[in-house]
């Protein structure tokens, strides 16, 4: 599941005096990626921040559903150009219902993982809690992810951007032994996406 931010800081130039936003760099990005993947793999695209939906009360919502890629990868690059800038980042709310979703869906002989890209920090409700909404999350992660009983459903983390926080996204990542990337130079989100498909 390719699951991308579309806060209203991805407006913003991606460097200083770009005529290219950071959207536009990650539409680029991930579009291009998309060629990695073999037909039979399943892709599916989810987008969130605050607002969205109909009645403009969800955090995310599915842009293309997970199925084999080779009958869903002109779906998947239409829905990508058309993804436009809008308002916050619920980061921890959309990693856990995204985490959670392939979790109940998991598939023994496939690899089960979330590919997460954000350009800023989470802003779920209250920020006084945020420390308590983190340390819950990692619980939940971790406790899925490793153990006898465990689901490996792993967290590939992209930090986009000098505003995304790596060091949680590390976090994150590592509790269900994924991998966290750095691309605090936008003009580099090109390279990390190949190197995180390239897990698959």
């Amino acid at each position: 599941l390719l699951v991308l931010v579309i806060s209203g800081s991805m407006g913003e130039p991606a460097t200083a005096n770009a005529p290219e936003t950071k959207l536009d760099l990650a539409q680029q990005a991930a579009i291009d990626s998309l060629d990695q993947f073999a037909d039979a793999d399943d892709v599916g695209l989810r987008v969130f921040s605050n607002g969205l939906g109909p009645d403009q009360t969800r955090n995310w919502l599915d842009e293309v559903p997970i199925e084999p890629i080779g009958t869903n990868r002109e779906q998947m690059r239409n829905a990508i150009r058309g993804l436009f800038p809008t308002n916050g980042t619920p980061l921890y709310d959309t990693i856990s219902a995204s985490f959670q979703e392939l979790v109940d869906t998991y598939d023994p002989t496939r690899i089960n993982a979330v590919v997460l890209l954000t350009d800023g920090r989470n802003e779920d409700g209250d920020k006084s809690d945020d420390r308590a909404q983190l340390n819950a999350l990692l619980t939940q992660l971790e406790t899925q992810s490793q153990g006898e009983s465990a689901t490996p459903v792993r967290l590939f983390t992209i930090a986009y951007g000098e505003d995304a926080d790596l060091t949680v996204l590390k976090q994150l990542a590592d509790a269900t032994n994924g991998a966290a990337y750095n691309a605090s130079d936008p003009k580099s989100i090109a390279k990390v996406f190949t190197a995180v498909i390239s897990n698959f």
